[in-house]
């Protein structure tokens, strides 16, 4: 039995956290992009990939794999584990309203959260021009975020740390296909009672019919 690991999922759902449909429609806050990002008391970076109302976030730890597929457009949360024991992927419902996040990737979420945002200057940050902006009331703290002009998120920095405690590695503006935002067909996928569904594979991609003989 392929068992989630208790030490990842609260870090890795709070990255999934996307601004709520509505003024997050806009292009700035819903761009397609890849990135890598150091995130504090992980050993490797997180592999995000985003694309309009989707975001895939994965990280590899002691021989786990864990990935989290949030999916506003369907209202749901994929949590995938490949390890030893197996593949298997969880699915949940996706709240409606937007939740705040200790990680935002957005800068729309920082901004309906925080009591004051104030630009402060301009910085660069993984090869990449961002406005750095100075937050207070955000979850009850305070600090620095440097985001693109798109909205995108590339540090966060609280007060009283001595490191950010998010800073992206790289980042690649590129269309993702639509493929990394679903299982592949060697997960096994169960949709939680109470939820409804059932456990199964998913589906195989249709096969072509054959023509008619003549």
């Amino acid at each position: 039995m392929v068992r989630l690991s208790s030490s990842l999922p609260a870090v890795l759902i709070a990255l999934c956290a996307l601004a709520a449909p509505g003024q997050a429609q806009t292009p700035r806050v819903s761009p397609d992009y890849h990135a890598r990002v150091w995130v504090a008391g992980f050993e490797t970076p997180v592999e995000i990939r985003q694309s309009g109302l989707r975001r895939r976030i994965e990280v590899a730890q002691g021989g786990l794999v864990q990935t989290y597929i949030a999916d506003r457009v369907r209202g749901s949360l994929t949590v995938m584990t490949a390890g030893g024991q197996g593949r298997v992927a969880f699915v949940f419902p996706l709240p409606r309203e937007e939740q705040m996040s200790p990680l935002p990737l957005d800068l729309l979420v920082i901004e309906r959260g925080a009591a004051r945002l104030t630009r402060v200057g301009a910085s660069n940050i993984a090869g990449r021009s961002c406005q750095r902006f100075r937050y207070s009331g955000y979850m009850g703290r305070a600090g620095s975020v440097c985001a693109t002009r798109e909205g995108i998120v590339l540090e966060l920095h609280p007060d009283g740390r001595r490191r950010p405690l998010y800073q992206v590695l790289s980042l690649t503006p590129a269309r993702q296909a639509a493929s990394w935002f679903a299982p592949t067909p060697d997960y096994q996928l169960a949709v939680l009672p109470g939820i409804g569904g059932t456990v199964g594979t998913p589906a195989a991609p249709a096969t072509p019919a054959s023509p008619p003989s003549s």
